[in-house]
């Protein structure tokens, strides 16, 4: 792959390969792991943001990023995602899975934030993807209510799905926390890993309606 780019130079390349926005459409983007799907009535929810809670970074979310890669690349559909502790191990997908992929490596929280709004705002993505795993949870858990706001507001007016992942609950009034649970460690070989996707048992927690609807 290319080496990633910064915030600036992101904004650039996609006013330059992307000048109209898609407009937003509804449904889901399936995600390839079988137990995420069904837990949220067939994948992703476009125009909604979604938690992934992860206990650590090796219990199951590369996993998942994997498989998301492997689905989007099989419907033809472009996929973001923002590394915010650069995380993401390039060399375990097949490189044809990774075609259809903007990287973004974040250096903070600040600019995995900033990333993630210029992505989701520019609409040419199916899935927009921000991993928070591996930044200081401290420094996450002081991240101003309004990122958040302005991030789901972004959300709800494009045509992407936004998967959030976390190791513990962070993302205030998310329409959807899933928590992902893995029943043995993911120490195997990648050629094991879409078996292991289907082994995956998920938790769903949902937020009341009115909670959302007294910050919309």
């Amino acid at each position: 792959m290319s080496s990633p780019l910064t915030v600036t130079e992101l904004r650039s390349l996609l006013a330059a390969r992307f000048p109209e926005r898609h407009r937003k459409s509804s449904g889901a983007v399936a995600t390839g792991v079988r137990s995420l799907d069904d837990a949220l009535g067939g994948g992703l929810p476009v125009g909604r943001l979604t938690e992934l809670v992860s206990a650590t970074l090796g219990s199951g979310g590369q996993t998942v990023v994997a498989e998301i890669l492997r689905a989007t690349r099989r419907a033809r559909q472009r996929v973001a995602l923002i590394d915010g502790a650069n995380g993401f191990v390039a060399e375990a997908v097949p490189p044809d899975c990774l075609r259809h992929l903007v990287w973004v490596r974040a250096h903070n929280a600040g600019e995995a934030f900033a990333a993630a709004d210029i992505l989701v705002r520019d609409g040419n993505y199916a899935v927009v993807m921000l991993d928070l795993r591996g930044l200081a949870e401290r420094t996450l858990l002081k991240t101003a209510a309004t990122v958040w706001h302005r991030l789901r507001h972004a959300t709800e007016s494009s045509p992407s799905a936004v998967l959030v992942q976390t190791t513990t609950g962070l993302v205030p009034t998310v329409p959807c926390r899933l928590v992902l649970r893995t029943p043995q460690p993911l120490t195997q070989r990648r050629t094991v890993r879409a078996a292991l996707a289907d082994a995956f048992v998920v938790e769903v927690e949902r937020a009341r309606v009115d909670a959302l609807e007294k910050i919309a």
